[in-house]
């Protein structure tokens, strides 16, 4: 029998915009990095989800985790959240008997937040799931390219910054 040839389809040729246009948005570093923090917070949304915490909640428990008495100003620079928003959440987190606030006995302007027993067992639970996932994400990175990731982040963001 004899084989039928199948007309092909015209390929599509770029105009010299989208050329120039396509490289320009994939290699794009803003991008790149806004579409990697999209992925990794995707995910996490959902896992943090099943333990009743949402991403604003998770921030605040780390940003307390790193210390005693952590200020309202440092929680905000620390986490990037909203004062109104870290507000109701710290509200919430108080009733829940996971923080609790304090005025600095010095300043009564001043309030210093603390993890519970409650707060750093929930926090504890969480850490180990999203090391596990900084984990996938430096897969087959060795420990010097691991550093220097860091390193480079921490310029970009210094850089932002100044």
């Amino acid at each position: 029998m004899p084989r039928i040839k199948r007309k092909e389809a015209p390929r599509r040729v770029d105009s010299p915009r989208e050329q120039v246009q396509r490289p320009l948005f994939d290699d794009f570093l803003p991008h790149l990095i806004a579409r990697l923090a999209y992925q990794l917070n995707g995910d996490l949304v959902e896992k943090l989800r099943r333990e009743g915490i949402n991403v604003t909640r998770w921030r605040i428990l780390a940003v307390l985790s790193m210390g005693e008495g952590i200020t309202i100003k440092e929680i905000i620079d620390r986490a990037m959240i909203q004062q109104s928003a870290l507000s109701r959440a710290l509200m919430r987190m108080e009733k829940e008997n996971f923080v609790r606030r304090v005025l600095r006995p010095d300043d009564a302007r001043c309030v210093e937040v603390y993890l519970t027993d409650k707060g750093r067992a929930l926090f504890s639970s969480l850490n180990a799931v999203v090391r596990r996932r900084e984990q996938r994400l430096l897969q087959g990175f060795s420990e010097a390219q691991t550093a220097a990731a860091f390193a480079l982040i921490r310029r970009l963001s210094r850089n932002m910054n100044s």
